[in-house]
């Protein structure tokens, strides 16, 4: 009996169900299973990231095998999936991937609030904790993960306008400088244009 128990628990947890193993005084009573269902945007929400050339990871408290199973779902690298991770995991997760380049994370958890702080830009979604909220450099007030893409996709195309407005001022300025130093326009003339 014990053996099939583990079996079932095995098998639940494979498919992205966490078990819940029942007893009553002492005696086995049952076994439950517990899911969280995918969000209604959530695989056209990664498709869009993805197209961004973000990489995409899980970070989960929830057990390895579950997680593992909806990152399968998701078409998220196993390897890039871990479960059975504490804040303060999360939190280190994080931190030693924003040593390599800008990383974003996205919660809503009190268990998210530490990682979210020490990502680069830290997303908490609507419902989330108040600790996550707190922690987070940005709140999707809306339903599901649909804001998540469009605020990274706002994100990219403000810093294509600065990066083109600095090149503009930059060229306008070296212009500018070299005119009046070559004594094509006056210093005050020089001055009014840069």
């Amino acid at each position: 009996l014990e053996f099939r128990r583990v079996l079932f628990r095995s098998r639940l947890s494979g498919e992205g169900i966490t078990p819940v193993v029942v007893y009553e005084d002492s005696q086995f009573a049952g076994l439950a299973g517990f899911a969280d269902p995918l969000g209604f945007d959530t695989e056209d929400t990664l498709q869009r990231i993805r197209q961004t050339n973000w990489k995409l990871a899980i970070l989960s408290g929830d057990h390895t095998n579950v997680v593992k199973a909806m990152a399968g779902q998701l078409g998220i690298a196993k390897e890039r999936a871990l479960g059975s991770c504490s804040p303060e995991e999360k939190a280190d997760v994080i931190s030693r991937a924003a040593k390599t380049g800008p990383t974003v994370m996205v919660g809503d958890g009190v268990n998210d609030a530490a990682a979210l702080a020490a990502a680069t830009a830290g997303i908490a979604v609507a419902g989330g904790a108040e600790a996550s909220l707190a922690a987070a450099d940005a709140y999707i007030g809306q339903p599901g993960l649909s804001g998540v893409a469009d605020l990274l996709q706002g994100a990219r195309e403000t810093l294509r306008v600065i990066r083109r407005n600095l090149a503009f001022s930059l060229g306008y300025n070296l212009i500018g400088v070299t005119l009046a130093f070559s004594g094509l326009i006056g210093p005050l003339v020089a001055a009014i244009l840069i």
